[in-house]
């Protein structure tokens, strides 16, 4: 299966299409971020992260000095994105985040703040700092880890619940395991399960292993698994092994079956719609989008750009339920029309 990266369809800034804007926007929140007498270790293109700005900033964070590190691409004349680290006089370290399209309006999490008219984020790094460098040679923060709820949240039991329930509040089942019971529908670019009486629906996933027969690619959002704690360590997703047994089994041969029938209707009857589904009771995590992000999603247009905040194609959707097992025996059903 082909996972596409996170893609955005906003319109770039036309001011920030103008040759130098860019750069200086993001060298600017750097500076200003980093505060007085700053070690600048320079700003070097993506693609040239050779890891010797990162060994600068880490020297300067051992030395409890001040510092600036940046990573940026430009495409034509303009900035494009930048990325970059800078650490002020007190230790405290902040990961700095450029766009030439704006960031919707909302941060993603209470770490975040936006900056320059949306085009910049900048997200505080979680004490105690520890800076490393990534695979490409780039200056990162690792986020540290409260093993202790980690284990805690492994060994959940499963809480019966509903879709509707979910869609309501996500962020209260955000990491959460639990047993629901739902019509799943979709395509070679679309995943998800509804439930009886609710308009919206979950994205629906076996996490590493992709998703049912049906589901081909898709282009993600920008959401990621797990928790946090009140201090902002990072809680590790509750771990989910798909078990592949003749339930699992028959739910895919049904799935197949729902593509074959929507496909047949559609060939002996054009113009008109209907839609099948797979009706079944699952097992397992619920990954969910912050209770901000919630409300701003509630306060946004029917006709506006996807935002990529969330799970699934595009980022469309709030919650996804990865699949650890099927319950029951899938049932092939109509489900609209």
């Amino acid at each position: 299966m082909t996972l596409f990266g996170v893609a955005s369809a906003q319109i770039p800034d036309p001011k920030m299409l103008v040759p130098g804007v860019g750069e200086r926007v993001f060298a600017e929140r750097l500076k200003s971020v980093a505060g007085r007498g700053a070690t600048d270790c320079g700003i070097l293109s993506l693609s040239n992260s050779d890891g010797v700005v990162a060994d600068c900033g880490i020297k300067a964070f051992q030395d409890k000095k001040p510092f600036s590190v940046g990573y940026s691409t430009i495409s034509g004349k303009a900035l494009v994105s930048a990325y970059g680290v800078a650490g002020d006089a007190n230790g405290n370290v902040s990961i700095v985040t450029y766009e030439i399209r704006r960031f919707p309006a909302v941060a993603p999490n209470k770490h975040t703040q936006l900056a320059d008219d949306n085009h910049t984020r900048v997200t505080e790094c979680v004490k105690p700092i520890r800076l490393d460098k990534t695979d490409q040679g780039e200056l990162t923060c690792i986020l540290p880890v409260n093993r202790e709820e980690s284990d805690k949240v492994a060994h959940q039991t499963p809480l019966d619940t509903t879709v509707c329930a979910i869609l309501d509040n996500p962020a209260a089942f955000n990491n959460k395991l639990v047993q629901v019971r739902g019509h799943f529908s979709g395509n070679f670019e679309y995943s998800t399960l509804s439930g009886d009486g609710c308009q919206q629906a979950l994205w629906f996933s076996y996490g590493e292993d992709g998703g049912p027969p049906t589901l081909a690619a898709y282009v993600g959002g920008g959401a990621r698994p797990g928790s946090e704690d009140p201090e902002g360590r990072l809680i590790l997703p509750a771990p989910i092994t798909l078990v592949r047994d003749s339930k699992l089994k028959r739910f895919e041969e049904q799935t197949v079956a729902m593509a074959r029938a929507d496909a047949d209707y559609e060939k002996k009857h054009p113009n008109q719609y209907v839609s099948h589904c797979v009706t079944a009771t699952f097992i397992g995590r619920i990954d969910a989008v912050s209770s901000e992000i919630h409300e701003f999603r509630k306060k946004q247009k029917t006709h506006e750009p996807p935002d990529y905040l969330g799970f699934g194609q595009m980022g469309l959707y709030e919650a996804q339920l990865i699949v650890q097992s099927v319950v029951d025996n899938a049932e092939l059903s109509v489900c609209a029309q």
